[in-house]
């Protein structure tokens, strides 16, 4: 009984304490990622500079832009030529009430009709151009992007090597296309919105007096100002809500991708749920025997208050912990609780940053659109107050006649609106604002990349190179016990040396992780072809970093690799790579039907046949029959085929393309062990000589030799026989 207390207590002070320390956390990770993103991203200088970068770039064909900036400005300057007759025409009408002129009435009233009716065609037409910048922006901007982002497999590089850009694909998607769509709607209310204060100026300078338009630059002026001090924060905050909101799609992404394997361990919560009313049942009958014990005792000495009060307050400290337990495991309204999945506890988290920085941008945005707001009501009584000084104040005039003082007005109402337009410009400037940075720092990092000559490596062609790797480099029968004599410059280069094809050589080969840590020194071999090499490890040593070393893929080595062009040389992950596309489209990737290659459909079947895949062929022809599939990027296999399916169509992929060498990186892991056997005699019949990670002890008889990692950071290389396949198949730990 004594214990079931304890225990529970214990753990309703850790599930209170653990919530405290979420929501501190949370907290503290809004103010530390809001704090470092107002020191990056301020509305300054800096801000600005970034902004002409990215004019510069959707500006690199400047005719089309030009020329629609052209059609844009001459069709503000008619529609702001046009609205001058809207204020005549009204000053007619109210003319025509009273002097009771029903001639001038009905003119009026057709003349407004032409008038107005131009001016809705001219803004139809100015917004019509506007969404063709922001389209052509759009293009410009997005294409440029995407050719950065694809060159040198800088795609990859971003996430593996450089963590300042999250959510790329936000930022070329829906960043890029909020921008332009913003870009041109500011460019357009910047050149109507000159045309209007130029032209009214002059208006009210002349139907008024020099007075006029003095009085609302200076009132808009001031509208500008309280503005600037609003906009800037905001520059930060929109930044973090759009992180926040790509941070939250792509976790649902990422639910998505792993909808089954989600759904499989989260029935062990129904288990843990059975085992909390277990709990609760026992506690209560734990309980209830104790207090009959108690209620023995006290009857046999029912004079004992020493008894009674030890009675009361084991009774006090049950109703204590059920409420707790009650709390811990019932909801208000007296309902279980179900502990939430880890992505859903996730998913609420992220929601919460999400929703909390949301509400500081709402708080802003308020406080924005109500300086906004508040000057642009406030100008009709400036207007007036301007139509009223030289009669009530400066006693000029007498009194205004309706005409004059309706063309005043508009006149006065026309040059505010120009202003206005320049308030809303601020609103819509704090949220292009933060798209600018996103964008800009994307564009930035990406050079810096590109730039980075650390993870550039040096190509030699063989057959300019004169220095010979194979007289440094050791056999594969050979072990990291050997001494071979290397000046400092040797072991500290990092050299890929490309040859005919014959073979690949390791030379004093040293590789790092990204982060710079040494996963293992000093590698020297020959894999020559034909001799297949099974690399194995524990888990996490670097077994595959040394795959993607060779590949080319990460440039963290110093020594030389002397191995084929890339082109006789194929890559197969232990996940699959299957595209949107058709079964051909898979066994062509990396190439596509646009690079003029096709594989006739008896030699799908043939390859498909050879591992007992034809049904997906007779499943893809169903598809296509039923008209299911619109086009070829709608067909998602990654989603209808098993992981083995998905590793053998890779495979298939290998076989079409024949390379020289194949680094298979656990390919086969989930395949049946008889049909991976079928696939390495197949590729010994293609003369492919494969490189093979896995864990696998059926692997060995597919291999010459072994490439053994242990976790003490020490390598070594034997050749594979039947004596040593017995015994490694005894050994427990093949890895020590």
């Amino acid at each position: 009984m004594n214990n079931l207390n304890k225990n529970n207590d214990i753990d309703i002070n850790i599930d209170s304490s653990s919530n405290n320390t979420n929501n501190s956390s949370n907290n503290d990770y809004n103010y530390k990622e809001l704090k470092k993103i107002k020191e990056n991203n301020k509305f300054d200088w800096v801000l600005f500079k970034r902004f002409l970068k990215i004019i510069k770039i959707i500006y690199l064909k400047p005719t089309i832009p030009i020329v629609l900036l052209v059609i844009l400005f001459g069709l503000a300057v008619g529609s702001t030529y046009l609205s001058k007759y809207t204020g005549i025409v009204l000053a007619n009408i109210y003319g025509s009430f009273s002097t009771g002129n029903k001639e001038l009435f009905l003119k009026s009233l057709f003349t407004g009709i032409g008038a107005i009716g131009s001016s809705a065609l001219l803004d139809a037409i100015i917004k019509f151009i506007v969404s063709i910048m922001a389209w052509r922006w759009r293009k410009v901007l997005c294409l440029y992007m995407q050719s950065i982002y694809f060159k040198k497999s800088l795609f990859y590089k971003i996430i593996a090597f450089n963590d300042k850009i999250d959510n790329p694909d936000q930022r070329i998607t829906s960043d890029i296309d909020n921008f332009t769509t913003l870009l041109a709607t500011i460019v357009s209310q910047c050149i109507t919105s000159p045309m209007i204060v130029i032209y009214y100026t002059y208006l009210t300078f002349t139907t008024i007096n020099w007075y006029a338009p003095l009085i609302v630059y200076g009132y808009f002026f001031l509208g500008y100002f309280l503005n600037k001090l609003v906009m800037s924060p905001m520059v930060s905050i929109n930044y973090l809500q759009d992180k926040l909101e790509g941070d939250f799609r792509y976790l649902h992404q990422r639910i998505r991708n792993f909808a089954e394997s989600i759904a499989l361990q989260g029935i062990l919560k129904e288990n843990f749920n059975v085992s909390q009313e277990n709990n609760i049942n026992s506690y209560n009958n734990n309980n209830n025997t104790s207090n009959i014990d108690y209620d023995k005792e006290y009857l046999i000495n029912n004079n004992n208050n020493s008894l009674k009060n030890r009675k009361n307050k084991k009774q006090n400290n049950y109703n204590n912990n059920k409420n707790d337990i009650n709390k811990k495991y019932f909801n208000i309204d007296g309902e279980k609780n179900e502990k939430d999945l880890v992505e859903e506890g996730q998913a609420k988290e992220q929601f919460d940053n999400l929703l909390r920085n949301k509400k500081r941008v709402i708080c802003w945005q308020f406080g924005l659109n109500t300086t906004s707001d508040l000057f642009s009501y406030l100008s009709p009584l400036v207007n007036y107050f301007i139509i009223s000084l030289p009669v009530f104040f400066l006693n000029t005039k007498s009194t205004l006649l309706p005409a004059e003082v309706t063309v005043q007005s508009y006149n006065c109402i026309m040059l505010a609106s120009g202003f206005s337009q320049y308030i809303s410009v601020s609103t819509n400037i704090s949220d292009l604002s933060g798209y600018v940075s996103r964008i800009s720092t994307m564009i930035e990092i990406c050079f810096n990349i590109l730039n980075d000559k650390s993870l550039e490596t040096d190509l030699v062609s063989s057959s300019i190179n004169n220095t010979s790797v194979s007289s440094s480099s050791i056999p594969l029968e050979s072990s990291n016990n050997f001494s071979i004599n290397h000046s400092d410059n040797d072991i500290n280069q990092r050299k890929i040396i490309i040859n005919n094809g014959e073979n690949i050589k390791l030379d004093y080969l040293s590789y790092y992780s990204p982060k710079g840590n040494k996963l293992f020194s000093n590698i020297s071999l020959i894999i020559e072809k034909n001799q297949n090499l099974l690399i194995m490890g524990p888990s996490g040593c670097g077994k595959s970093s040394l795959i993607r070393i060779i590949n080319g893929l990460w440039p963290f080595f110093t020594g030389t690799i002397d191995k084929p062009n890339n082109d006789k040389i194929f890559f197969l992950p232990q996940q699959p790579y299957l595209i949107f596309g058709s079964l051909e489209s898979q066994i062509l990737y990396p190439f596509s039907k646009s690079d003029s290659k096709r594989i006739n459909e008896k030699e799908m079947r043939r390859m498909f046949s050879q591992f007992e895949l034809e049904y997906l062929l007779d499943r893809e022809m169903e598809i296509k029959n039923n008209q299911n599939i619109i086009n070829d990027l709608t067909h998602n296999w990654l989603n209808q085929l098993s992981n083995g399916e998905q590793q053998l169509i890779s495979i298939i992929r290998l076989f079409y393309h024949r390379p020289q060498f194949a680094l298979l990186d656990e390919s086969t892991s989930s395949i049946p062990q008889n049909v991976e056997e079928k696939v390495y005699q197949i590729a010994k019949q293609l003369n492919i000589t494969t490189i093979s990670v896995g864990h696998r002890l059926s692997l060995l008889n597919y291999h010459s030799h072994l490439l053994k990692f242990n976790k003490n950071k020490n390598w070594s290389i034997e050749k594979i026989n039947n004596d040593n396949h017995d015994n490694n198949q005894n050994n427990n730990n093949i890895y020590d």
